[in-house]
């Protein structure tokens, strides 16, 4: 229903593109909805547990388009905390498969979308299932298109794929078609005929089916199968319970189950504020009419990427929240506030009712404990015996707490208790991977300097020795033939200042040897979150050798001597002999090396000179382009451009410190650590064309260049002391 403006610079994605992995090893680690109902289907007009036949209604949260703008919380720890915080049954994968629009006119980033990059999105679905299964809540995987008439074929395929892998997980529903738009009743249900019999080779889990004109339930009915439910969105500003309330109601009574996947309480694109006198009106409606439904959208107000807004999302600002820490400590739209009232009014004790009938002298009301509470008092007099010893073990009227998970207690006299135990956070210690070079230069803000005074190949790990929550770290080197763990005074002041001159603090120290290994960094539990265990990837390569700034772009009159260094003999940093070429050639009739200079010949033209210096003991390769315009700066005057588009341009060195590359008139481009990026593109006679900054996040970016005229231009990208630059013909 909403309206998307399409993004121009992309996050990495959330989720890695790894195998399609195997949840049959994921286990609940709490009691929710899925304890208690199991798989899901349909009775008449009802949504019910096909485990006990007993009426369902599930409340939740649908997570936004699973683009650069909503990928952030597609995230296990995001799904953990809803679940716990907000009292979620369920959430909506609301995977974009091609295009935003139903007429194809803003395609998805094919990094994000399923049909471009399927192995990435069939990743974070199995992070997401096995998030839900943790959680004991229920997912819907959404087909989140308005087209999928169009995309028979390849939902046909996702759908046999995914109800074959998870057909014996009771957490799945299958929502197939998100929100029709121009499509008829009979294409839609011969779309859901063609999909729902693929799926019931497999398994019975509830399937949704979308209703014409955005899912308004307008027509519904004959879908060949069982188990299939109705879907009807809403949004509160524009669609009200006396006309569209009316559908679903009308839909109930004539034995069609109906589930709102979707609702929001701002105006139909998600925007604006939101109407609680409706939204209430809404919500009312629900919960008389036992009606499931999940809320749009789990995001923060203002999108980092395009600096979008949506009224509809739940948390304000434009942070991306990703963590337990920072989801606890987030704000609230004016939206989110009724969403979240909502939802925690409707918590209900999933474990008192999981063992109810089965009381007894020894019953006792559930209890949660965490995982650092270490022994519970049971009932006195009773001894128990315990479903699962790696979360709870007993002995006589003592519950041991082993680790996070839920247990059934049953007492001596066959009652029936639960004690679930919460997992605790992790421990956060701000050591992430990260790379040194030969030269001193590192990655993710690390220096190779002489801190101690005793050795050229020392890095700092941490600023302190504790971890973000206080935890005493400690490491371990588990690559001493690269480098070991220390603990040492900061005390050279050139490079210790502050609260780090004087401090113990732990170090790691190279051997000079080149390679790449693992650190472990370990902390022991503190109160409200659990020990900590983590392995980072650290890299010592070879360093990255440069020349002269005077080693750039430049425009020469007719005869013009240039300054010094233009044309240095040796890289800066190696000392290492450094050759040119010319257009590809080893010399040209344009221009004339002297000594470092350069001196321009008497004819118009543009020569692309390459540097290249080889690879030594301690320094990589070398090669790096510049252009020089001898004369007029018009390129059509230069009499040799054809010998200049025929020379490749070289961005960097051997190992480019970004990806960049033309794709479909936008800028690819990936940068390996987060931080300011700067961008420029230049006519060749050097006329700043566009010129932009941005700060980005590590990885893969796509950036617009549709408003640049046709014409030949150099792209110039900078990250700090890090830039590439190369040439682009826009046709």
């Amino acid at each position: 229903m909403k309206t998307f403006t399409k993004f121009l610079c992309a996050s990495v994605l959330a989720f890695s593109a790894t195998a399609f992995a195997d949840v049959s090893s994921a286990k609940p680690i709490r009691v929710g909805p899925v304890q208690n109902y199991g798989a899901l289907g349909t009775s008449g007009s009802k949504i019910i547990s096909l485990k006990n036949n007993k009426q369902v209604v599930l409340r939740g949260v649908s997570l936004f388009w699973s683009d650069a703008t909503g990928s952030q919380y597609y995230n296990p720890e995001v799904i953990s905390w809803a679940a716990k915080n907000l009292g979620i049954d369920v959430f909506r994968f609301a995977m974009g498969i091609e295009y935003y629009k139903a007429d194809e006119s803003d395609p998805l980033d094919e990094n994000y979308s399923y049909k471009g990059n399927p192995s990435s999105n069939l990743a974070s679905l199995e992070q997401m299932v096995e998030a839900a299964i943790k959680n004991d809540i229920y997912i819907i995987i959404d087909w989140h298109s308005h087209r999928a008439t169009n995309e028979q074929d390849l939902a046909l395929a996702f759908f046999s794929q995914v109800a074959q892998k998870y057909a014996d997980v009771p957490n799945v529903i299958f929502e197939i078609f998100n929100e029709p738009v121009n499509q008829s009743w009979s294409e839609i249900s011969n779309y859901a005929n063609t999909i729902v019999p693929k799926i019931r080779q497999y398994t019975q889990n509830l399937i949704l089916v979308g209703t014409p004109s955005w899912s308004q339930l307008s027509s519904y009915g004959g879908v060949s199968g069982t188990n299939i439910a109705y879907v009807l969105h809403f949004y509160a500003g524009t669609h009200s319970v006396s006309t569209y309330g009316t559908r679903a109601t009308a839909a109930m009574n004539s034995g069609n189950a109906v589930f709102i996947s979707e609702w929001g309480t701002t105006s139909a694109d998600g925007k604006g504020t939101a109407n609680e006198s409706a939204t209430n009106e809404w919500l009312t409606f629900m919960d008389q009419n036992n009606i499931s439904n999940c809320n749009w959208s789990l995001r923060q107000y203002r999108s980092t990427v395009d600096n979008s807004e949506e009224g509809s999302a739940i948390f304000d600002g434009s942070e991306n929240l990703t963590t337990q820490e920072a989801l606890n400590n987030a704000s609230y739209t004016a939206s989110g506030t009724i969403v979240k009232n909502y939802l925690q009014k409707h918590i209900r004790p999933w474990a008192d009712s999981l063992v109810a009938g089965k009381s007894g002298s020894c019953h006792f009301k559930s209890k949660t404990v965490s995982e650092t509470a270490g022994s519970v008092d049971l009932t006195a007099g009773c001894s128990y015996t315990s479903s699962n010893t790696e979360a709870v073990s007993v002995s006589g009227s003592t519950a041991s707490i082993v680790g996070a998970g839920f247990a059934i207690l049953t007492g001596n006299d066959g009652s029936e208790s639960v004690i679930v135990v919460e997992e605790e956070p992790k421990q956060t210690s701000e050591i992430t991977d990260f790379t040194c070079r030969y030269g001193g230069n590192c990655s993710q803000g690390h220096e190779m300097r002489n801190y101690t005074g005793s050795s050229d190949f020392e890095t700092l790990l941490a600023k302190k020795s504790t971890t973000v929550e206080g935890g005493k770290m400690s490491f371990q080197s588990l690559s001493p033939d690269l480098f070991s763990v220390k603990m040492g005074i900061c005390n050279n002041k050139n490079y210790c200042y502050g609260a780090t001159y004087g401090v113990s603090l732990p170090m790691l120290q190279f051997t000079g040897s080149y390679g790449e290994g693992k650190i472990v960094v370990s902390a022991p539990a503190v109160t409200g979150y659990r020990a900590l265990n983590d392995t980072i990837t650290v890299i010592f390569a070879k360093g990255q050798q440069r020349l002269h700034s005077k080693f750039k772009n430049r425009t020469l009159t007719l005869g013009e001597l240039s300054e010094a260094n233009a044309l240095p003999d040796t890289t800066l940093n190696g000392g290492t002999a450094t050759s040119y070429t010319y257009n590809d050639q080893e010399s040209t009739p344009y221009l004339t090396k002297l000594a470092t200079q350069i001196q321009a010949g008497t004819s118009n033209a543009i020569v692309r000179i390459t540097a290249s210096a080889p690879e030594t003991e301690n320094w990589e390769a070398f090669q790096k382009s510049i252009t020089v315009i001898i004369g007029d700066s018009a390129l059509a005057s230069a009499e040799n451009k054809e010998e200049y588009y025929a020379t490749p341009i070289i961005a960097s060195a051997k190992i480019a410190p970004f990806r960049t590359e033309i794709q479909h008139g936008s800028l690819l481009l990936q940068i390996p650590q987060s931080g300011w990026v700067n961008w420029a593109i230049y006519t060749s006679a050097g006329k700043v064309i566009s010129k932009q900054k941005q700060n980005l996040s590590a990885g893969t970016h796509l950036i617009s260049l549709q408003n640049i005229p046709t014409g030949s231009y150099i792209l110039r990208v900078r990250q700090g002391s890090k830039q590439a630059s190369f040439h682009w013909n826009k046709h």
